[in-house]
């Protein structure tokens, strides 16, 4: 019986949630079921059918991402999963292929994504735009060369208080740095702040630190505390530590440092530049690993490339392949003026740099360099021309992503 890739209608989406949780690794509970329906958007997923059984998963989130200089609207590609049964027979291709036409249909010029797997996404044009360090520190070194004097106050708050105040911290901060999404009201009430047992892998409930200076609330943190009682042990979970400006993270840190009873510190998901390192008298005892996170797919490469702004002024011509987006696949110039501001358009002549849209996507939010690219074979060109794209392209702060989604 063939596969036939449809809607999913809301008596389906218990059965949507039971094939996802088979590839996930999870079985799916009715909390967890109306916790992922409290955010998904029913509108935007879409099932592969073979008869009346749900074998493979796919939807989007519609996001305002923020890119160098300004925000885009961005498909958040989500919940991808074909059941063991039935890969290797074109199944996410079919999804992935409709899901990039409807993105563009829905003139949303770019798609991002967590991967699961980071051998699947590439060859779909999605390209690893952020990166995310996983740190550790044991608490005997969790001391600054210079421990801040904190000005104003930290204080404990209830959910009803956070989900007023952390929202307005948050969005001074996502405006600023390329990856990170904008939140709706939705989103903080049941993806950050719902605090379900299923959720806690053990931990305390959420504790909830607001930070205030000068009568402003000026940063937040979000975090738990894991007591392994077999060993003895405890450590302090950061779930995401938010501050407007350098003093207000440091001040959270010395917040973070001075919790009692606590082993060792972690943070899942931490900016790679993340002044931390520098802050501490041994730096070197902060364990870190980078990993991959937010991938990037630009849809509407004019769109995208317009969206943006730039480093310099300058203009390049570049080759872009793009076989799932015939309407990308060609030669394009990129214009920039001397206040950043670019035009993208078709263009009628030689390229100076050939790339797909795997390479265009890693190198979009200017977290990585063309001339780096290019020494793997990911892009070719001439070494002037990689130098003038990094150029371009190069943007402060580095990109990142808050959350998996």
């Amino acid at each position: 019986m063939s596969v036939i890739i449809d809607s999913v209608s809301g008596d389906q989406i218990e059965a949507f949630f039971q094939t996802m949780g088979v590839p996930f690794g999870f079985d799916p509970t009715p909390e967890s079921n109306k916790f992922f329906a409290n955010i998904t958007e029913t509108e935007r997923l879409r099932a592969a059918y073979d008869g009346d059984q749900i074998v493979a998963t796919f939807g989007a989130y519609s996001f305002q991402l923020t890119v160098p200089g300004g925000v885009l609207s961005t498909a958040g590609t989500t919940a991808v999963t074909v059941l063991p049964t039935h890969r290797r027979q074109g199944v996410m291709r079919s999804l992935m292929t409709e899901h990039l036409a409807e993105v563009h249909r829905r003139n949303e010029p770019l798609a991002a994504l967590w991967a699961s797997e980071s051998s699947i996404y590439g060859r779909f044009g999605y390209g690893p735009a952020c990166e995310q360090a996983v740190m550790k520190l044991q608490k005997p070194f969790a001391r600054m060369q210079q421990p801040p004097e904190i000005r104003g106050t930290m204080k404990l708050v209830d959910s009803d208080s956070a989900i007023e105040i952390f929202p307005k911290i948050f969005d001074v901060v996502a405006r600023a740095r390329p990856g990170m999404f904008q939140r709706s009201h939705n989103w903080w009430q049941h993806r950050i702040l719902s605090d379900p047992e299923h959720r806690r892998n053990g931990a305390t409930a959420h504790q909830r630190v607001l930070h205030v200076r000068d009568d402003q609330p000026v940063g937040y943190a979000l975090y738990r505390t894991h007591t392994n009682h077999a060993e003895g042990t405890a450590d302090v979970r950061l779930v995401e530590l938010i501050g407007t400006d350098s003093d207000a993270e440091k001040a959270l840190w010395q917040y973070i440092f001075g919790i009692d009873l606590s082993d060792s510190i972690k943070y899942w998901n931490q900016p790679i530049d993340d002044p931390l390192r520098w802050w501490l008298e041994q730096p070197r005892r902060m364990e870190r690993t980078i990993e991959d996170s937010l991938w990037v797919r630009l849809v509407d490469v004019v769109g995208a490339l317009t969206g943006r702004r730039y480093s310099t002024a300058d203009s390049i011509v570049f080759r872009m392949q793009d076989e799932l987006c015939p309407w990308n696949d060609g030669v394009f110039r990129l214009n920039v003026d001397s206040d950043g501001t670019g035009s993208c358009e078709p263009a009628n002549a030689e390229p100076e740099i050939e790339m797909t849209a795997y390479a265009l996507g890693t190198a979009y939010l200017g977290g990585h360099r063309f001339r780096d690219l290019a020494r793997s074979g990911v892009v070719t060109g001439t070494q002037n021309a990689l130098d003038r794209a990094d150029r371009l392209f190069a943007w402060y702060p580095l990109p990142w992503c808050q959350e998996i989604f």
